[in-house]
Formats: C-alpha cells, sequence, structure tokens
C-alpha cells in the first residue's frame, strides 16, 4: 500500500517543479493549501478521472475548509475522517466520499464567473449508496461518472452568483450562502482549479430537506414513516410542498384530525397532490424552475392525478395554480423542492367522515380498538349506509380505565387482542342506530344500541338515559340539561358529521354481565343469591335466554319470617328451587312496560310464565304469584338493571314470591322456629291436626268461640244460611310456638303426667282463625302473617270456651311498628305483665293459588268497600290464615282460684238470698199494717144520723 501510495504521488512532485501545470492533479499537487483534498482524491480514487477530463471546473477546498468541515461533522465523523486514517478500510470503494467530491466539479469551464444566481450540471450523478459499504474491490480504474441514479438521468445542480467582487458557490435560490472563491483560478491543460473557503454540502434527500427547512415544520410533523420513506427512496420527485401558514386556512378539526398519527391515508393523499415524478411538460422528470416555460403554463401531473399549473412568465413571482412560490428550487438527492404559499387541494379529495373526526375529537385510542377489531366500517365514508349515534370515549378516558374490559387489551404495549369477542361486545355497545338528538332523548328511557346479544335471542341490547335538566314544574326537560349514558356523562355539545351524530362522553361503556355477575355486586341480593347457589341454579340463570329475573331484596325474605327459614333448611332444597324459578320470567319485561307504569298511571294487567312453570301476574307495579296467599302482592322496583340476558327488577320488601307447587304447614314451620317440643306437646294433646290443617271444628263451637260475632257462612254459597240450616264453616289454625330455650323454667314433666294441664296448655295457644266477610279487596299489607298483628287486637284459642281467660290479646312493644308482644287476656297486675311473651317471628303456611280472591289493585273505591251485611248476596270472605307466631316464652292458663271460680258466685247467691229475705219480710209487714187499717170503725156510729 505504501509502495503504490509512492508511486502515485511521485510523477506529482516532479510536475511540480514545472513551471506550468499541465493538469488539475498538478495544479493541487503544486499548492500545499490543496494538500488535503489531493489526499482526498486519492483515496477515493479519483486521480485517473481528474486526469482523463478535457475541459472541466473544479471547486477544490482548501486545508482550511477541510479542517473547518471536520470540525462541523466531528459529532457524526463523516467519510472524510475515515479518509485521512489509513489503516481504516470502512468502505473500500469510497463511493460516497467520490460523490461529494464530483459535487464540486463541473464537466466544462466557465467563461466567465456568473453575476446572477445561475444553476450549473456538476459531475454528481446521485444514486442511493451502497448499504452497507462494500470491502470489495473496486472496479478497474479510470472511474468515469455514469448517467442515470435518482434525478432521471440528470447530474445534480449547483449553483454559482458573483456579488459585490465576490465569487460564490452552492448557493441557493435567492443567493445566500455558500462557499466563498478565496484563490485565483488556475489554468490548467483539462480545467481550471477554483479554491473555495468551504466544503459545499450535498443535497440530501427530500426528506431531509423538508425536515430541516423551518418553515415546513407542520408537513415535516404531520408526515408518518411511510410517506417519510416515499420522500426519501422515490426517484425524480417535484413538490410542492405548503409552508406552515398555508395550513391555517384548514378547519381547526381537519387540522386537528390530521396531526392525531391517524390520518396516513389522507396525508399520503395531500402528498400525492403536491408531488409530481412526470416532470413539467417535455422538460424532463425533474421540475427543476430552469426547465419551466417563461411565457406558457407549466404543466405538471401529481401522483395522485390532477394536473397543477406553474405560470413562471413573471420569474420574480411564480405561481403554482394560482398560489405564490415562496421559495423554489431546495435542491435534493432525489429531486427538487418548491414551496408554496397554500394547499393545493382539491374539494374532492379531502373529506370528513366520523372516524376523521373522532381522531379530532381526541378519540384515537377509540379509533384505534375499532380498527383492531375490524370494525371500522362503522365510521368510515361508507358507515355501513347507514346512520349512527356514536358514542366516544376520548384518550384521557383510557389512561384511567380501570373496567373490567380493560382485560381485553393485551400486555404489549396496549395493543387491543384482534380475536376477542368482549372487545367487539364493548366497542358496538357505542353505537346507537340512527341520530338521537338532544331533544329525541328522554329521561329514565332504554334505547337500542348495535350490539346483538345472543342471550337476548339475538335482540338488541339497551341502554338507559338519563337527562337533567330544567324544565317546567322541576321535571327534566328533553335534552336541555346534562345528558347521560349509562354510567357516563356527555361532553360538551354533539357533533354532527357525514350522516353520524358523536357524543364524547366521560367514560367507558361496559356491556352487561350475565345476571349471576349483575347481582353479586349489590349486597342486598345476598339471601337470593344464596338461594340461587344452594340450588345450583345459577348457571341456568346465566344462560337462560330472554328473562327477567325479580329479585328479593334481604328485607323481602325477612318479612316472611319462618317460611324463609323452612325454605332455607337443607331438607327444602325442592321447594326453595321452585320458589327461586318462580322469580325469573320466561321473557323480558323493561320499566314502562306490561303492568310496570313508570309514571304511576294504571297499566293493564299482564301475565307471564315462569321457569318454575306457573304463571305470575303484574299489575300496576305489583306482582302476584301462583301461589303463597290470597290477596298477597308485593311492589316492584322498576330497577331495570340491565343483564346480558335481559333485565333485573327488585322487591324492596313485603315478601317473596311463593309458587302454587309450594307446599308449607303449620308442623313446617314450626320446625324451622326449632320448635320441636312444642310440636310433640300438641300431637300428645291430640292437637295433630293443628300441624296438617286437618282438624276441623263444629259449626255451634266455632259460634261459642266467636261471641256470636262470627256468622256461620256457607263457602260454597257465599252468603248466611237461614237460621234453621246449619253451615260449615272452615277455620285456620295459628299456633303460638314458643322456642325450645324457653321450656328450660318448665316442668315438662309434670305437665305431660296431666292429660288435663297439657291440653289446656295446649289449647291456650292455638288460635282458630275463620274466614270473616271481607271488607276492602286491596292488597294485604299483612298477607304474609298468620294473624293481623296490631295494638290491642284480640284473639279466642281453643281454652276459650274453658275458661274466662281462654283468650289472648296483641300488644305493641316498643317503638318499632313490627315488634309485639301476646299475654293472656283479661289477666291484669303483675300476672299479667309476666303472662306476656315477645313474638320473634312468623310464619304462614301456604295455599295452592293467590288468585282465587285477587282483585287488581287499580280497582274502583266501590269494588274495594263492600261490607257485610246479611241482606247482602252474595258475600266474599277473607282467605284462611295459618301459621305460626314464634314466641319468647309458654303462655301459663292463668287459674282464677276458687274465689275467682266460686267465691264471687256464693257471695252474690247469699246477698240475694238476704235481700229477698229482708224485702219479703218487709212486705208482710206492710200487708198486716194495710188489713189493720181497712177493719177499723168509728165508736159513736154514723155521724149523719
Amino acid at each position: 500500500m505504501k509502495l503504490l501510495h509512492w508511486l502515485l504521488i511521485t510523477p506529482l512532485v516532479i510536475c511540480a517543479e514545472l513551471p506550468s501545470p499541465s493538469t488539475l492533479i498538478d495544479a493541487l499537487s503544486a499548492d500545499q493549501d490543496y494538500s488535503f483534498v489531493l489526499r482526498l482524491i486519492q483515496r477515493s480514487k479519483l486521480v485517473p478521472t481528474l486526469n482523463r477530463l478535457n475541459g472541466s471546473t473544479f471547486f477544490a477546498p482548501t486545508n482550511d475548509a477541510v479542517k473547518k468541515y471536520r470540525r462541523k461533522t466531528k459529532s457524526t465523523p463523516s467519510l472524510w475522517d475515515y479518509a485521512f486514517n489509513d489503516d481504516s478500510l470502512a468502505d473500500n470503494i469510497e463511493y460516497q466520499l467520490r460523490q461529494h467530491l464530483l459535487y464540486h466539479l463541473l464537466n466544462y469551464t466557465l467563461q466567465d464567473f456568473p453575476s446572477s444566481i445561475t444553476p450549473h450540471k456538476t459531475l454528481h450523478f446521485p444514486r442511493k449508496p451502497l448499504d452497507p459499504p462494500s470491502d470489495d474491490p473496486p472496479p478497474s480504474p479510470p472511474w468515469l461518472p455514469l448517467p442515470g441514479g435518482l434525478l432521471g438521468g440528470e447530474p445534480q445542480r449547483l449553483r454559482l452568483f458573483a456579488k459585490k467582487d465576490s465569487h460564490y458557490v452552492g448557493v441557493d435560490a435567492n443567493g445566500s450562502g455558500g462557499a466563498k472563491v478565496v484563490k485565483e483560478v488556475v489554468h490548467t491543460d483539462n480545467g481550471d482549479l477554483y479554491g473555495i473557503d468551504k466544503v459545499v454540502d450535498l443535497p440530501l434527500s427530500l426528506a431531509e430537506e423538508v425536515a430541516r427547512n423551518p418553515k415546513l415544520s407542520i408537513i415535516s410533523r404531520l408526515l408518518p414513516k411511510s410517506l417519510n420513506d416515499t420522500l426519501q427512496n422515490t426517484p425524480h420527485l417535484t413538490l410542492f410542498f405548503p409552508t406552515d401558514n398555508a395550513w391555517d386556512a384548514l378547519d381547526p378539526i381537519e387540522r386537528r384530525y390530521l396531526e392525531s398519527g391517524f390520518a396516513e391515508n389522507d396525508l399520503a393523499k395531500i402528498v400525492n397532490l403536491h408531488a409530481s415524478t412526470a416532470g413539467s411538460d417535455d422538460h424532463g422528470l425533474v421540475g427543476w424552475s430552469e426547465t419551466w416555460s417563461s411565457n406558457d403554463l407549466t404543466n405538471f401531473t401529481t401522483i395522485h392525478g390532477h394536473t397543477v399549473h406553474v405560470n413562471s412568465t413573471d420569474p420574480s413571482n411564480p405561481t403554482v395554480s394560482d398560489r405564490p412560490i415562496v421559495q423554489k428550487d431546495i435542491y435534493a438527492s432525489n429531486g427538487v423542492l418548491h414551496t408554496v404559499s397554500s394547499l393545493l387541494l382539491h374539494p374532492s379529495i379531502f373529506k370528513l367522515n366520523a372516524e376523521k373526526y373522532l381522531l379530532a375529537l381526541n378519540a384515537t385510542s377509540f379509533v384505534s380498538f375499532l380498527r383492531a377489531a375490524n370494525l371500522s366500517h362503522y365510521v368510515d365514508d361508507e358507515h355501513d349506509g347507514k346512520s349512527w349515534t356514536i358514542l366516544a370515549p376520548r384518550d384521557d378516558v383510557f389512561t384511567m380505565w380501570n373496567g373490567r374490559t380493560a382485560s381485553l387489551l393485551a400486555q404489549n404495549d396496549g395493543i387491543p387482542n384482534n380475536d376477542t369477542v368482549e372487545l367487539k361486545r364493548t366497542l358496538q355497545y357505542h353505537f346507537i342506530p340512527g341520530l338521537l338528538r338532544p331533544q329525541d332523548l328522554e329521561d329514565g328511557t332504554l334505547i337500542e344500541t348495535e350490539l346483538i346479544e345472543q342471550g337476548l335471542n339475538d335482540g338488541r341490547q339497551k341502554l338507559p338515559v338519563s337527562v337533567r335538566g330544567n324544565g317546567k314544574d322541576g321535571r327534566p326537560a328533553n335534552g336541555n340539561g346534562e345528558i347521560g349514558f349509562g354510567e357516563a356523562r356527555v361532553i360538551g355539545d354533539p357533533v354532527e358529521v357525514d350522516g353520524s351524530l358523536i357524543y364524547v362522553i366521560s367514560k367507558l361503556l361496559d356491556p352487561p354481565l350475565d345476571p349471576i355477575e349483575t347481582s353479586l355486586s349489590t349486597a342486598s341480593y345476598s339471601t337470593f343469591l344464596t338461594s340461587v347457589f344452594s340450588t345450583k341454579l345459577d348457571e341456568t340463570l346465566r344462560t337462560s335466554p330472554s328473562t327477567t329475573i325479580i329479585i328479593p331484596q334481604n328485607g323481602a325474605w325477612s318479612e316472611l319470617g319462618l317460611v324463609t327459614d323452612h325454605l332455607l333448611l337443607p331438607e327444602s332444597r325442592d321447594d326453595l328451587k321452585r320458589v327461586v324459578l318462580h322469580h325469573v320470567l320466561n321473557q323480558v319485561v323493561y320499566a314502562g312496560e306490561g303492568g310496570l307504569s313508570e309514571s304511576g298511571e294504571v297499566e293493564q294487567s299482564m301475565t307471564y310464565g315462569t321457569l318454575e312453570g306457573s304463571d305470575i301476574r303484574i299489575d300496576s307495579n305489583r306482582i302476584i304469584p301462583s301461589g303463597g296467599w290470597p290477596l298477597f302482592s308485593v311492589p316492584i322496583n322498576q330497577a331495570n338493571i340491565l343483564t346480558r340476558t335481559g333485565v333485573i327488577h327488585d322487591i324492596p320488601s313485603q315478601g317473596v314470591l311463593i309458587p302454587r307447587t309450594v307446599h308449607i304447614n303449620v308442623g313446617d314451620l314450626a320446625k324451622a322456629g326449632k320448635a320441636s317440643v312444642m310440636i310433640g306437646l300438641v300431637q300428645k294433646a291430640g292437637y295433630g291436626g293443628v300441624l296438617n290443617g286437618t282438624l276441623r271444628l263444629s259449626d255451634e263451637w266455632m259460634e261459642e268461640i266467636g261471641g256470636g260475632v262470627v256468622p256461620i257462612i256457607d263457602r260454597r254459597k257465599g252468603r248466611t244460611d237461614d237460621k234453621d240450616k246449619k253451615g260449615k264453616l272452615e277455620v285456620g289454625w295459628t299456633l303460638l310456638c314458643p322456642t325450645d330455650d324457653s321450656f328450660k323454667a318448665m316442668n315438662l314433666t309434670a305437665l305431660l303426667s296431666d292429660e288435663y294441664q297439657l291440653k289446656r296448655f295446649v289449647k291456650q295457644h292455638i288460635i282458630p282463625v275463620p274466614s270473616v266477610p271481607l271488607i276492602s279487596f286491596g292488597p294485604d299489607q299483612q298477607a304474609a302473617r298468620p294473624i293481623r298483628l296490631e295494638n290491642g287486637l284480640a284473639y279466642n284459642t281453643l281454652l276459650t270456651p274453658d275458661s274466662l281467660y281462654g283468650g289472648v290479646v296483641i300488644t305493641s312493644a316498643g317503638t318499632n311498628p313490627d315488634s309485639f308482644r301476646v299475654g293472656i287476656k283479661g289477666v291484669q297486675g303483675k300476672q299479667s305483665e309476666e303472662g306476656y311473651a315477645r313474638v320473634l317471628t312468623w310464619g304462614r303456611t301456604t295455599s295452592s293459588s293467590s288468585s282465587s280472591l285477587s282483585v287488581p289493585a287499580h280497582s274502583s273505591n266501590d269494588d274495594q268497600h263492600h261490607l257485610y251485611s246479611p241482606s247482602n248476596s252474595p258475600v266474599q270472605l277473607s282467605p284462611l290464615r295459618s301459621g305460626v307466631l314464634l314466641i319468647s316464652r309458654p303462655l301459663t292458663p292463668y287459674d282464677e282460684g276458687w274465689w275467682a271460680a266460686w267465691g264471687q258466685a256464693v257471695a252474690f247467691g247469699l246477698v240475694g238470698s238476704l235481700g229477698i229475705s229482708v224485702f219479703f219480710c218487709w212486705l208482710v209487714w206492710w200487708w198486716k199494717r194495710q188489713e189493720r187499717e181497712a177493719t177499723y170503725e168509728p165508736l159513736g156510729g154514723n155521724e149523719d144520723d
């Protein structure tokens, strides 16, 4: 290598001693100020090339110029640095270095340095660089530049300009910049040599020229990588790019859309409208200004297919399609760049659709999810040929999103999983068919979304709407207020664009879950859910399509008392299963439909089937089961809790729906109350028929305990019998049932050994409940209770015919309206207080049907108040009541003692007898006195005589 180096430079040293250099290489060798550039020429193997040239111009950087250039590129070492390192073989061909040197070389000599800005053709034909640099052997010298490359076969241009007695090389179109000629021209046999104070930079690619132009910062920022790559590598491009001020003409929404990062297609259209690869008419492929016609329009066909017209008849004020050209001829390695003051947009090209508007409204994440889920057809130019109301969450919503659908996003940089069905469900839940403007929305309504649910038999999932406004009388004004969809609030005014209406919302809408998942979040549903899981019905409720589930809240179960306790026993699992399924309607009933009134107005009564098999009836927001108790109905809270398979409403209080297939007797209730001792006593006393409802009493006995108040009524005829005809009156039984623990203080052995006292004890705890004429046909608020519980209400028991103290009385206990005591009627003093027991809970036996005496809740007042009178016919009787009152202690029958039993009667008899004797004596005395007075005669005879 050193030998070759010596052989190359030896001729140059000899030539330096000659009085006149014969070649450019000789001239460079003769001047030590060109030693650096000479070394670079040798390294790039251009010595044979320069020697072969005949009539050329070389603008040679001086040593100072090379040093400055190396310092300029110190942070990013260039091939000029490697060229000074003999041990470096970064590039054996030194292609880039050679191309840079050829850019300083013209293939002709200058007659005179031009006084105006004049472009000249260099020997640099830009091509794509070797990547990576090659260490293969170079072709054999001499290497002459080959036409072709990225400028349509044209060489790169270099502008020269003489100003103020100075000459400049590589100035811009305005004559600024460039390298100054600092040494006298040296004429040689094969060309001229000019020494310059700077290394003239090679023009970069169009992408790089655009990026470093301060007046093109907006378009540079907007260009995505794919378009940057296009500007980097596409050959013979002519660009008419808009300056920053040109973008102010766009609508702010359009501008925000283009800046969203998702406008690649439209940005490509914009670039293609401002770019041409075909060049001007018959003037080559690159549209340098020197190719423009000076007396006519020069036409360029853009990549998009439109034609733009350059008018340069006034060279100082050229225009393109009537827009002023701000700066022309910014040279680049693959074309030329002209800047213009306005966008060259065709009206039919740039059209805002829903997707673009969403991007402009900062809903880019929402749009990216739509694209990932292949749902862009809802928001593109066609939008499925339909109008949509779009509920779009902004990007900041997703940054705070902790909802369950967040799990649908893949772990890789938050990119959604394309195959996730749940993601599509979530996105479709944000689209509503048609245009729903604010004035079309009403508070509390449900609207159909684009989400098609299999659980709704391929019906559309609903979405609740809320409107808060300032209407008359405090009513919400339609749309005149804050609008909400589901749990999200609307932010700002809606935007209508391209057949779609967009509402920006404050959070993402999660589509409804299955009924079990939905109800798990409500603590007051825990008893119902416990029943569902214990009967293994959870999967049935999850998957049964198009269902309405009416869930009793925990308070509703407590109203049933012992009935609830019975249903929750392991041996009552089948009954509990029937009860649960009776709460599941086999169709979807939303609020405002089929007996569910939103306004409180009377709705038509509707009957619905249930998964249990029997029907229920909904009448004016009250629900009537198929079984349970006559006149029993409970209010429905129209919760409208949406699920994947329908809707959930709930029962806040007053009971649970019992189907007619569930039969619960007194014995079942007593067992549920853990009153086994009392059950044994009742059976031992011979009243086991009370436990199973088979005990019957005669009419005469019923008349006796009824105290003449309860008439004998033939239930089959519904009227009173004739006086001389006996009727058979049905009766229910309510057992006052002490708990097992309450018997601990009682001598059960003595009680069981005394049959008389045992029967008296048991009869004291059995209340016969006959049917009585109905006073009201409205819903019975105490229908789930075995007897009516009111302060001061007294009841006869089976002990009443045998004892003056056989009855019981109900009194209130404390301030709680549902807290009561029961005690023996008529007992006073200390024994009265000790004789009371607290009512712990209750339970009523169920019947096979609740509809026989059911009357619509909206019956007229005349129907509701039908007072009994013997002359009225027919007579409606109240339903029979049977059940259990679980009490805190036994009620011991009151023993009157000898005085209460006989003393009062004997004393009354004695006093009566004495009174009669005294009266008789007085009467005899009075009679005898009258007798004496009647026989008296005067002694003197007749006075007249």
